[in-house]
């Protein structure tokens, strides 16, 4: 449920899904539960484990020590991951750059392609969609409707909480 319907629904391309998935499979688990479970035993800079503090301040210091950036041996991925990460961003950052320079200016007169597509856009695309949501009415009748058996709020007693409303919502937001 946690990677098909809170997350999944993001997620547009079948192999980055069955990724994410795998993920799921492996680091959200019954084994979680057991006394100081770790997630991996590959040697990493950072041992991922469930602490077993009782104590909250314990469990943020412990939360403090994870490292800013993983290791992709965490991931089941090879070390050269992270390099071959770094050098596709640095060379999309490079590549933005250079499109974002000022470029010469031609002297045709006329609209640019730009402007013509904005053009387009304005006088037959935009007349033709629907009328937006009113989304505080959305969310009225979600608080409303109804979910499975069981699955009310026990503090609010609404059904807005409930994942599958949850998921109903978000997809209206993204649509």
């Amino acid at each position: 449920m946690v990677t098909e319907v809170q997350y999944g629904g993001r997620i547009t391309d079948g192999l980055d899904r069955e990724l994410f998935n795998d993920y799921g499979n492996r680091w959200i688990n019954e084994n979680c539960l057991t006394q100081n479970y770790c997630f991996d035993h590959t040697v990493t800079e950072f041992n991922y484990h469930i602490p077993d503090y009782l104590e909250h301040q314990r469990f943020v210091e412990y939360i403090g020590k994870m490292p800013g950036n993983d290791s992709p041996n965490i991931f089941g991925l090879h070390a050269n991951a992270d390099l071959t990460f770094r050098l596709k961003e640095s060379l999309e950052m490079i590549n933005v750059l250079l499109d974002t320079q000022p470029k010469e200016a031609g002297g045709a007169g006329g609209l640019s392609r730009e402007d013509q597509v904005k053009e387009k856009i304005e006088k037959e695309l935009l007349p033709k969609l629907p009328q937006d949501f009113i989304m505080l009415d959305v969310i009225e009748r979600l608080k409303v409707l109804k979910g499975p058996k069981g699955l009310v709020d026990a503090v609010t007693g609404k059904y807005d909480t409930v994942p599958l409303n949850v998921f109903l919502r978000q997809e209206i937001e993204w649509f």
